[in-house]
This record gives C-alpha cells, structure tokens and sequence, in this order.
C-alpha cells in the first residue's frame, strides 16, 4: 500500500509526537516536517535544537530511528545535520569509552 504526500506526512507526524517530541521538549528543542515529496521527508528544527551542538547525534540515535518506522519513508533530510551517521557513531563510542576521572585537572596529588 502505498501512501500519498499528505498521509505520509501525517504518519511521521504521528511518529514524531509518540516518539519524539517529549524528549526534544525537555530540552528546550522541537522538530516539525517542513515537507513530503516521494517519500522524502524535509525535517526542521526549532527552539534549542536549531544552534544545538548535539543535533546531528540527536537526529541520529532518536529521530531517523524513530521515522524509518515508517515503511514508505525514504530519505530523511535535514539542514541542520551536517555530519554522517558513521561520524557520530564514532564520537559516541570514543566519549563511551573515556575513563571517569581520567582529566588530569580533577586528580589529587598525595
């Protein structure tokens, strides 16, 4: 079964609020589909999350997941992420592995 625009559109609206928004809101953040065309899906960002640090890895690990629920959804776009999903993937496992208490400024001298 395929969808039209407008149904699509409406799917990953539904998506984001169950999934999605309470999370971006408690961070000050929010995300709305600016458009559908084909099964692409034009995502934007508002609140904290347009000059967010952690967007790309938020878009990532929360947002893309949560809209690949969708089957007919083919390409998810957004202007803010302008990293690879391989880039965050790596900076998330190098900050996962940095030992606690390993900044030399925090280690007491006996």
């Amino acid at each position: 079964m395929s969808l039209s625009d407008a149904q699509l559109k409406e799917a990953v609206e539904l998506v984001l609020v169950e999934h999605v928004d309470r999370f971006l809101d408690s961070h000050g953040g929010a995300v709305h589909v600016k458009s559908v065309h084909n099964g692409e899906v034009e995502l934007g960002f508002d609140g904290a999350c347009r000059s967010c640090p952690a967007v790309s890895a938020t878009f990532y690990s929360t947002i893309l997941p949560a809209i690949q629920k969708v089957p007919a959804v083919k390409h998810v776009k957004t202007p803010n992420v302008n990293i690879s999903a391989a880039a965050v993937s790596r900076i998330i496992e190098l900050t996962r592995r940095r030992p606690t208490g390993s900044n030399s400024t925090r280690e007491k001298s006996v």
